[in-house]
């Protein structure tokens, strides 16, 4: 080109530049040699006529390395050398020409570049390998000649612009300063845009592999963007300012076109999303100009194509969550909102929706996006909601409105991970009276207008949330609501979606696909509730009846759900009994439940089962997979909330009609749920791995939000809480040995975030207590149990994990540290810390050192280390200081009689030496603030009694998880003798007052009395007073009685108020004190006499208060002295070494030994005792005698004492009615055994009914020696007489028996012959006494049952009536009986008139 000699006229012997230098490498260097060469090349190129032909050959890289020198400068000479050949041949055509130098270098390069790209394919950006090494050489020898100022831009742009330019060699020519891209927009504005806008299109669709092909993609994007931007928003005022801009908006219009509309092209677009990193810019552009670009950007994002009408965006705006947002939307949203704050980014958002027409799917996404990725957005969109409400309701702005309402729908439909639900927001926002609309009726009437003017575009479920929580408006406007209400209602009956399908607990939410009847959530609700009141809840009664079409429909099929019934009736099952017999159940529903659970025992037995992996679990897996990759790859804490995000959609979709907005979650550990296992197994076991890949890259104070946004998400879930509930309790309560370091780990990381997020969780109510409902945290807590080596080795490694990474999260978060660790873990943490660690217990007790040790086998090092440096730990320590952090002695008593002795960690020793620091040394001098005892070993003593007693009724009641057996019990009981030894020892010392610390506990345990007329709180009442009389017994005898200041006499008052106010009530068989009892109360007696001046002396005065004031002792001792006598004897020889009993005692051994020899017939004079004492010898003597015994002895009673007779009777007929009472449990009890299909004997039953008869045949009989002597008639008086009968009588019969005195009168008198019958109706009070007793009976028996008893009762008295004389009443006793069988029985009232 531009050659003035052909080629063919060129010397055959002329010799190219490059063989001269390569001649030159073999010449040696000597002085003179360059300026030698450069003659030569001088010459050589003088006859050298193709200047292009020279222009390749110098910039040709692989020969010009060849030709270089060694070393720096002999590389810059030889540069300098070709470009002045090169300069001096361009000037020498020139001349020839007579063609300006300029013009002719312009030329040369262009002719060059034109053979370079001429088989380059014509829509191809990029060059090739070998072009692309070519043009580089050309860029820098034209670089080379400008500099050498023969070289002219203006005119090479000319040149080139008449080529096909390709981007990659404009980019080079432009990053060489040669031809600018700012130069050509300058020339031809119009023309490059269309150009560049063409070009980076096409860059961004040539898909390219290579790694250098790929770098120089992203080198030459970011380098024209770079530019574009920077003339766009540097200055505005700069004339290409708009051209550029105009190409930046043509790439983002197209970008968000082929988001919508050409999917193909979506991986294209990819590419030009990458330049919005503000990486990309680095320093070519400055910090406000920046910003000023993706300002502008992120608004023309929001309002491209606003195609969307308001109407479009509230039917279908479900559709444009995150989870559902095309991947490519979500990453350009990424990039524009990262150098703003959320704050910045949601003005902008209000911006723009108030000033121009916006991309309702581009608005909503990017909210969206803003909730999931930035945690603080939740408050801020809530400020802003609340903002523009109040400036809605001020300018009565409709616009505004629909604003607010889309963009909370929006927000919440991300759940409430983020968000709280849209039933919530409405309520919070519209509900109360302190509403903005609430202020006038102007505002009321503008916003019924609004939710009126929606109906015919919105989904059902937001219709269902303003129907059942409807806005509030004042009295004078329910018209108005009214209309909206029934318009709402008629739109939910065109859509076919019935208000029936409503929650009667639940209000229905908000989010979008929760559209069926939650009827599930109401049956676990309505089980807790009548779980927790025993009583079916009034919101079921009223369902039942205002609701019917819901309650047979949705709810009892939800209750009635097949299953395999328990062996021992839960609450679901008493629910259901209960409401059959209310009749709420139809009967043949309830029959076909009852096949239905029988089909599904056989069916679980037979094995039949399906275990193919569902479609969705297929898909959250390989999600989960995702987020683990994630973790390894240390992706940035966005990504993986859009990833979450996305699981939570998953997850949404495998329960879409699911109710999120349940308050409790009924757990069931004894029949576990396992509809949900393998989900829960899933995400336990995802969660676990993804904390463990995340922990390989950075700590926990350094891996983000994303555990709590984990949880989060899961709590958005309720059918997911629940199923992990009860895969969490049955790994820590069944699995603890199976459980790794891994697991361990992760179990903790998820119970610190399940307590930082607690007051989002849902409360669980276990079933079976009584207790009020735990969050998740704590009921996770609650399965984590300390009474096995195993179990307490479980729970000290998580422990230790929970409070290890509980610390690192608060640090990162610089939040209270009580906010990441749940209070009872703490708790448990210090238990199970200083009972396996013995270092640890210096800590605890804030001592400089221990002295303990011991060696626990099954514990590593590492984790015995990890406990004694936590404990260490300032932060750790603190908490104990906060009241509900503290473990007081009490729980600790507790935990530790939980713990099964023969597989306990410890062994016998160890374990002895723990309960002895922890008592003597920990808590004993602890405050009671901090839960200690403040050196008071009264309250020591008192804490163990307790937690005894409670544990005596946990296992009678069956709520023990261990063999009451296999307790440590036995060690504290011990630990409990040396405490009240030194109480013993030191009570001289101490005031009158101190031995009453154990009445004052054991009463208080048995203050309460009962309902007489409930049976199940008599019978609680009953088990109580046993369980304290066991623990009683177990005390030492001496702490009962204490010595008076004048060391003469005993005080026992406070066993005299006990025997008569509490264990009178709790009598045993014939209404006595049980054996053990009498003889701890008389050893009590005897120990603390020796304390008195005068012990015989002591005794006897003890002894006779208790016959004044309490004859229910020693009635008692006459029935048990055959085998008591030998024990108090051996004891008082042992206190006094006297063998001869005390008076009292004494003459309740003549008693004895006089009833004895009465019985056997031989005939002695009477002992100096109280008849009474006679009596209840005499009747101890009497069993098992036959009648004529009986009869014999009571002859001989006429003739020495007849009053012994009476009180004979009268211990006769306590024993009667216990008979009768032992009769009908034996009869209640077979009963109860045959509805369980178990077999049974007979012989109990009929050895009661034995027992009545022969025991009614002595009272018969006695009644028959006494009919002569009406004072008989005393005993059954309860009118509160003060005759000696009466009296005694109150003072040794039960409660219990009194009540049952009228049964027991009309059961003797109904077995006495009519002669001995008719003599008694003569006694004088006997019709007075028969009708009294009739009336009680009556009001005993008031549920008809014993109608035998009540008729032959009946019968009786009114032969009475017929036989008795007229006068046999006063008239103030006849006026009395006639008022008060007015009502109970008119024939009788007559007949006594």
């Amino acid at each position: 080109m531009f050659s003035a000699t052909s080629d063919t006229e060129r010397p055959t012997h002329s010799c190219s530049i490059t063989a001269l230098l390569a001649a030159h490498r073999s010449l040696k260097r000597r002085r003179g040699d360059e300026q030698r060469l450069q003659e030569s090349c001088v010459d050589l190129l003088t006859r050298h006529q193709n200047p292009s032909a020279l222009l390749l050959e110098i910039t040709s890289h692989g020969e010009a390395r060849d030709a270089s020198c060694d070393g720096w400068e002999a590389m810059r000479l030889n540069a300098d050398i070709q470009t002045s050949v090169l300069e001096d041949e361009l000037r020498r055509r020139s001349e020839q020409m007579q063609v300006p130098v300029g013009l002719l270098a312009v030329r040369v390069l262009s002719g060059n570049i034109r053979d370079l790209i001429t088989d380059t394919n014509t829509h191809r950006v990029l060059l090739s390998a070998e072009q692309r090494t070519d043009v580089c050489a050309l860029v820098k020898s034209a670089r080379a000649l400008m500099s050498a100022g023969i070289f002219s831009p203006e005119l090479f742009w000319q040149e080139y612009w008449k080529l096909q330019p390709v981007l990659e060699l404009t980019y080079h020519l432009h990053t060489h300063s040669i031809l600018t891209l700012d130069f050509m927009l300058d020339r031809d504005a119009a023309a490059v845009t269309s150009w560049i806008t063409d070009q980076l299109k096409a860059l961004c669709v040539s898909m390219t592999t290579a790694a250098d092909e790929q770098h120089m993609q992203h080198q030459i994007l970011s380098t024209v963007v770079c530019v574009l931007v920077r003339r766009a928003f540097e200055d505005s005022s700069h004339k290409l300012s708009e051209t550029c801009g105009s190409v930046l908006d043509a790439m983002m219009s197209w970008l968000l076109d082929s988001v919508s509309e050409r999917r193909s092209e979506a991986s294209a677009a990819a590419l030009w999303v990458q330049v919005f990193d503000a990486s990309v810019f680095g320093v070519c552009v400055s910090e406000d100009t920046l910003q000023r670009f993706f300002t502008h950007s992120l608004m023309r994002v929001l309002t491209h194509q606003p195609v969307f009408k308001v109407s479009d965006a509230i039917a279908i705006q479900s559709e444009w969550t995150f989870a559902k947002t095309l991947p490519l939307l979500t990453a350009l949203f990424r990039k524009i909102c990262v150098v703003f704050s959320v704050e910045c980014v949601l003005n902008q958002l209000q911006q723009v929706l108030e000033t121009h027409e916006v991309n309702w799917r581009h608005i909503l996404s990017c909210l969206s996006h803003l909730l999931v990725h930035h945690s603080q957005t939740q408050s801020l969109l809530t400020d802003l909601l609340s903002r523009l409400l109040r400036s809605a309701f001020d300018g009565y702005d409709l616009e505004k409105m629909i604003t607010v309402f889309l963009l909370a729908r929006q927000a919440s439909l991300e759940g409430p991970a983020v968000f709280p639900s849209y039933s919530d927001w409405f309520k919070l926002s519209l509900g109360g009276s302190s509403s903005f609309h609430a202020k006038s009726r102007k505002s009321t009437v503008f916003l019924l207008k609004f939710l009126s003017d929606l109906v015919p575009f919105e989904p059902p479920q937001y219709l269902k949330v303003h129907v059942m929580h409807p806005p509030y408006v004042g009295g004078k406007y329910r018209s108005l609501l009214q209309e909206y209400v029934t318009l709402a209602k008629t739109r939910l009956r065109d859509l076919k979606v019935s208000l029936e399908e409503t929650s009667i607990f639940e209000v229905v939410n908000g989010s979008a696909g929760a559209t069926e009847s939650p009827a599930q959530q109401d049956v676990e609700k309505a089980v807790t509730l009548f779980m927790s009141t025993n009583k079916i809840p009034v919101t079921v009664i009223e369902a039942s009846i205002f609701r019917r079409p819901y309650f047979l429909s949705r709810f009892l099929p939800a209750l009635l759900s097949p299953r395999v019934l328990p062996v021992k009736s839960d609450a679901r099952m008493t629910f259901i009994e209960a409401l059959r017999k209310a009749d709420k159940i139809p009967a043949a529903l309830y029959t076909s439940y009852t096949d239905s659970c029988q089909r599904e025992t056989y069916r679980q037995k037979q094995g039949v089962g399906e275990c193919s992996e569902d479609d969705h679990q297929m898909i959250l897996r390989e999600k989960f997979l995702q987020l683990k990759r994630m973790m390894t790859d240390g992706t940035a804490d966005g990504d993986v909330r859009a990833q979450l995000s996305r699981i939570s959609l998953t997850l949404r979709n495998m329960h879409p009609d699911e109710e999120t907005g349940s308050d409790v979650i009924t757990l069931n550990v004894d029949s576990p749920d396992s509809t949900h296992a393998a989900v829960a197994n899933l995400i336990l076991q995802s969660f676990c791995l993804c904390l463990l890949d995340a922990s390989r890259i950075s700590p926990p104070n350094r891996q983000g939000s994303w555990p709590a946004v984990f949880v989060q998400v899961l709590l958005g879930h309720r059918w997911l809480v629940s199923a992990l509930i009860h895969r969490l309790w049955d790994l820590l309560q069944h699995q603890a040995e199976a459980l790794s370091a891994a697991h361990v780990l992760g179990l903790a990381a998820l119970q610190v975030e399940l307590h930082h997020c607690r007051h989002a969780c849902p409360r669980v109510q276990l079933t079976g207590s009584s207790a009020v409902a735990l969050s998740v945290s704590q009921c996770v807590c609650e399965a984590l149990i300390c009474s096995t080596r195993s179990h307490m080795a479980l729970c000290l490694r998580l422990c230790v994990a929970v409070l290890s990474y509980g610390l690192c999260r608060a640090n990162a978060q610089s939040e209270d540290l009580q906010n990441f660790i749940p209070e009872t873990l703490y708790k448990k943490a210090q238990y199970v810390m200083a009972r396996l660690v013995p270092e640890t217990r210096a800590h605890m007790s804030d001592e400089d050192a221990s002295d303990t040790y011991s060696d626990v086998s099954d514990l590593t090092g590492r984790v015995k280390d990890s406990a004694v440096a936590l404990w260490r730990n300032t932060q750790i320590r603190s908490l104990k200081k906060l009241p509900q952090y503290q473990l007081s002695f009490s729980e600790w008593l507790t935990a530790e009689l939980q713990v099964q002795r023969s597989q306990d960690a410890l062994t016998d020793p160890e374990r002895q030496e723990y309960e002895q620091w922890a008592c003597e040394q920990y808590y004993m001098h602890m405050s009671t603030h901090d839960g200690g005892c403040e050196g008071d070993v009264t309250q020591i003593c008192g804490h163990i009694l307790t937690a005894v007693l409670d544990q005596h009724t946990a296992s009678r009641t069956g709520d023990s998880s261990h063999e009451h057996t296999d307790s440590c019990l036995p060690d504290l009981l011990s630990l409990l003798q040396a405490l009240l030894y030194e109480v013993v020892v030191t009570r001289h010392c101490a005031s009158d007052e101190t031995g009453h610390f154990l009445w004052d506990l054991i009463d208080s345990r048995c203050s309460v009395a009962p309902d007489s007329d409930s049976i199940g709180q008599e019978l609680k009442y009953q088990q109580t007073l046993h369980n304290a009389s066991r623990v009683l017994v177990l005390l030492p005898a001496v702490l009962l009685v204490s010595v008076r200041t004048d060391r003469k006499t005993l005080d026992c008052h406070r066993m005299i108020e006990h025997i008569s106010h509490v264990q009178r009530r709790a009598c045993c068989s014939a209404g006595l004190l049980s054996f053990n009892l009498t003889t701890h109360f008389l050893k009590a007696v005897m120990s603390g006499s020796v304390s008195c001046a005068g012990p015989a002396d002591a005794v006897n005065a003890c002894l006779s208060e208790f016959s004044a004031q309490c004859p229910l002792l020693l009635v008692s001792a006459a029935r048990w002295w055959r085998h008591l006598s030998a024990a108090l004897s051996s004891q008082w020889k042992r206190l006094t070494r006297r063998d001869t009993l005390p008076q009292q005692l004494q003459m309740l051994d003549d008693s004895h030994s006089w009833s004895s020899r009465l019985v056997q017939g031989l005939v002695s004079a009477a002992p100096p005792a109280p008849s009474w004492l006679l009596a209840a010898s005499l009747h101890s003597s009497l069993r098992g005698s036959d009648s004529e015994i009986l009869k014999r002895v009571l002859r001989q009673l006429d003739e020495t004492d007849r009053q012994v007779s009476l009180f004979l009777f009268l211990y006769s007929v306590i024993e009667l009615i216990s008979a009768h009472l032992n009769e009908q449990v034996s009869h209640t009890t077979q009963a109860h055994a045959l509805s369980r299909n178990r077999t049974v004997t007979d012989d109990v039953c009929f050895q009661a009914v034995a027992c009545v008869k022969r025991v009614r045949d002595v009272s018969v009989c006695l009644l028959t020696h006494l009919v002569h002597d009406s004072d008989w008639l005393w005993l059954f008086d309860q009118s509160g007489s003060d005759h000696r009968l009466s009296h005694f009588t109150s003072h040794v019969a039960s409660p219990q028996i009194l009540r049952l005195m009228p049964f027991a009168f009309y059961s003797i008198l109904t077995a006495v012959e009519s002669e001995v019958l008719k003599r008694a109706i003569r006694s004088p009070g006997f019709l007075y006494s028969a009708a009294v007793c009739y009336r009680d009976l009556n009001r005993l028996f008031m549920n008809g049952s014993q109608q035998q008893v009540l008729l032959e009762a009946r019968r009786l008295l009114m032969s009475s009536i017929s036989l008795s004389s007229r006068n046999c009443l006063t008239l103030s006793q006849r006026k009395q009986l006639c008022s008060e069988y007015e009502q109970l029985d008119a024939e009788i009232s007559a007949a006594l008139t």
